[in-house]
């Protein structure tokens, strides 16, 4: 509840990101889910979101914070890059990493 708390003060304050390091797989539903609850309410006023994945792998399916209007962040191993360029609708373009 402290967690929940926490970001219901961020968002009355009027914070343009949230971003937290909180993950773990449940297996519940959105609907029962606090952190997924939350962040919905701040994507629902403008708050851009980004969680941790949270991994109980190595199984398939066991990344936690999987809501689709949360970014979800996860950390991996991997002796290469795969560049990849994003091209936004104003023109921008921004030059990274990426695995699809």
């Amino acid at each position: 509840m402290d967690i929940i708390a926490g970001l219901d003060a961020a968002i009355k304050d009027g914070v343009d990101v949230l971003s937290f390091s909180i993950g773990a797989y449940s297996g519940m539903q959105f609907n029962y889910d606090s952190i997924a609850i939350a962040a919905f309410k701040a994507m629902e006023r403008g708050i851009f979101v980004s969680c941790a994945a949270g991994n109980t792998g190595p199984d398939p399916g066991t990344v936690g914070n999987g809501a689709p209007w949360m970014l979800t962040v996860a950390a991996g191993t991997m002796d290469r890059t795969i560049r990849t360029n994003v091209k936004l609708g104003n023109g921008e373009e921004f030059h990274g990493e990426s695995l699809f």
